[in-house]
């Protein structure tokens, strides 16, 4: 029988705060070490035995011994389903503690799962992580009458890649409340009364898995338990007391054999007297960065501590010249790799004509937007601007190093890109991964010859008063710019067929009413081309103030054709539109003094529309 331990007030829901061993035994409780491996079988201390799937690593550490999960394959099940532990789980209170690591960040992570998110019908409790903190989730009968609406406390600390970290979910019937290294990060009140379980799912370690989800863990597990008991904060300070010590061992991660690019080298914020180099490499290494005015490169950059994903910035450069570049590394092994001998310019003086390129959505599709980055690179644009939706899912990483970079490679790699965060990105931690862009990065400004861009994010607030909104009157007010443009992923004006309502069959707002709002700013400080997003297809306005279409108002431009799937305009023209077209394709933007041209070219790289504005 179970040790149980109840505190004066009669208060049974707090576990003791005397010793590590004095207090109440779990319900469930996992340490994972080879002498409790058998096989497949992963024989617990308390609780049921877990079934291993896929080829778990037992590994052998300076304080114990973990399992290793590879985020692929491997997975534990405790039950198939959990009417076969149903009458094991906690009902009213509970408390989830782990010891772990996480490789790889996932938008649904797990360390213990008994949960259903089927749509309304958010069931069960979860301990896991997102992209960037540890999470704690659960669903009560009390909230929302217990009708399935899950409550995610999330933590505040940026959990490092590889770092052990002991995370604790608790609830109490009243409180849900999450604990990182003994202190609590996170705590909400929305959830009360006994937890309200689904009617089937499995009950996985090391994973997030439901009916149709199925997240696997990457990282390490040194120990996972469970208590039908809510600990208190002393419990939780005093348990991460004991192996505190695990907390200050570095980062350990998994690497392959073989030193080689995870990502080819690309550029990113071009200035006129510098230039960012990034590239991930499969192991940490040094990197060097060679470059010079021929192909000689015989200046360079070195970094000193071993990483996978680097960053290099190149300073002091000459304005408006052309340069040559090569990225070279070296890894704790001795070996090397190196990329070819590259090419970028810094970026022009005010009064020196310059192009861009526009290329947006190039989501899911590689070998589309391939073709449309080696067409646009074909126009020898000075720089790329994408307005969104780089790639399908941003919390993937596959599809930022299987899809996005290897096929706009040749193009990043010789034209820095200024990216602009799309509904798919999702705020992923990959994005600010593999973006160097002035911070907060997700808005900010830049300067290109005599023209200023203005990014803002549309998946956030950008209503009169919101911290984006705000920022970006002011900089507009501050801008001495000959030309201004403003992108950001979602349109003010579309004619669409279904994603603003159904054209066919109904009404359409013919845009987007959030982003709406923005165009009074625009009005107001003579921007001249809005570049958007989000809609797959192409089209250009009138110029447009305050609603009508004006000689002196805002082209807005929808570019979404570099690579997602298609979308059909609406049935109607609108007043506002100028030219639409279904179909891929990419822009350019040419500009001389008091002078633009922008064309529009389509797959096959022929021209179908241009647009000439003379100030």
């Amino acid at each position: 029988m179970r040790a149980r331990f109840a505190l004066a007030l009669a208060i049974p829901a707090l576990l003791s705060a005397s010793g590590r061993h004095d207090g109440p035994d779990p319900v469930w409780h996992w340490i994972y070490t080879g002498s409790r491996i058998q096989g497949d079988t992963l024989r617990a201390r308390f609780g049921p035995e877990a079934t291993l799937f896929g080829a778990p690593e037992i590994r052998r550490e300076e304080q114990g011994e973990c399992l290793y999960l590879d985020g692929d394959d491997d997975r534990i099940v405790v039950a198939a389903d959990l009417d076969k532990v149903r009458d094991q789980l906690p009902r009213r209170h509970l408390t989830v503690s782990a010891w772990l690591s996480v490789e790889t960040p996932k938008p649904w992570g797990g360390v213990l799962s008994v949960v259903a998110d089927d749509g309304d019908a958010e069931r069960g409790f979860v301990l896991g992580y997102d992209q960037r903190v540890f999470t704690f989730g659960l669903a009560s009968v009390g909230a929302d009458d217990g009708d399935g609406r899950m409550t995610y406390v999330k933590g505040k600390t940026d959990y490092e890649i590889g770092r052990l970290y002991h995370v604790v979910g608790t609830y109490d019937g009243e409180v849900q409340r999450l604990y990182v290294n003994g202190k609590l990060e996170a705590e909400s009140r929305e959830q009360s009364g006994n937890i309200l379980y689904p009617d089937h799912t499995p009950v996985v370690l090391g994973g997030y898995r439901d009916s149709n989800e199925d997240f696997l863990h990457h990282g390490r597990l040194r120990e996972v338990a469970m208590y039908d008991l809510c600990a208190s904060r002393k419990w939780v300070a005093e348990e991460f007391a004991h192996d505190a010590s695990l907390a200050d061992l570095p980062a350990v991660r998994s690497w392959p054999d073989e030193l080689g690019f995870v990502v080819r080298p690309y550029l990113q914020f071009v200035t006129q007297d510098g230039i960012t180099v990034m590239c991930e490499t499969t192991r940490p290494s040094t990197l060097t960065v060679r470059h010079g005015e021929t192909g000689a490169v015989e200046r360079a950059v070195r970094t000193e501590t071993p990483r996978t994903l680097h960053e290099v910035r190149l300073t002091d450069l000459p304005v408006e010249s052309p340069w040559f570049y090569q990225v070279a590394a070296r890894d704790d092994r001795g070996q090397e790799i190196e990329s070819p001998v590259l090419t970028f310019q810094t970026a022009v003086r005010e009064d020196t004509p310059f192009g861009f390129a526009v290329i947006s959505d190039t989501q899911d599709n590689p070998a589309v937007s391939g073709r449309i980055a080696e067409h646009a690179f074909g126009q020898r644009p000075n720089f790329l601007l994408i307005p969104g939706d780089l790639v399908g899912a941003g919390t993937q990483k596959t599809d930022w190093t299987h899809e996005f970079f290897p096929s706009m490679g040749d193009l990043v790699a010789r034209v820095a890109f200024f990216p602009v965060l799309g509904n798919h990105e999702q705020d992923a931690r990959h994005y600010y991964d593999y973006v160097s862009v002035p911070a907060p990065e997700h808005r900010y400004t830049f300067r290109y010859g005599n023209a200023q861009f203005f990014v803002v994010d549309t998946n956030r607030d950008v209503s009169p008063g919101s911290e984006q909104h705000t920022w970006l009157a002011a900089e507009l007010a501050a801008s001495t710019a000959t030309w201004k443009f403003a992108t950001h992923h979602h349109p003010a004006y579309s004619s669409d067929e279904n994603d603003y309502g159904d054209m066919w069959t109904g009404r359409s707002t013919h845009g987007d009413l959030r982003v709406r709002p923005l165009t009074e700013l625009y009005d107001a400080h003579g921007i001249d081309i809005v570049f958007n997003g989000h809609i797959h297809s192409y089209e250009r306005t009138w110029p447009v103030r305050s609603g009508k279409v004006a000689q002196d108002g805002t082209v807005y431009m929808i570019t979404g054709g570099g690579g997602g799937g298609l979308e059909t305009p609406g049935p109607i023209k609108p007043w506002f539109q100028n030219h639409v077209r279904r179909g891929h394709h990419y822009c350019t933007v040419s500009i001389a003094g008091r002078v633009l041209e922008l064309r529009t070219f389509d797959l096959e790289n022929q021209l179908f529309d241009v647009l000439e504005i003379r100030k």
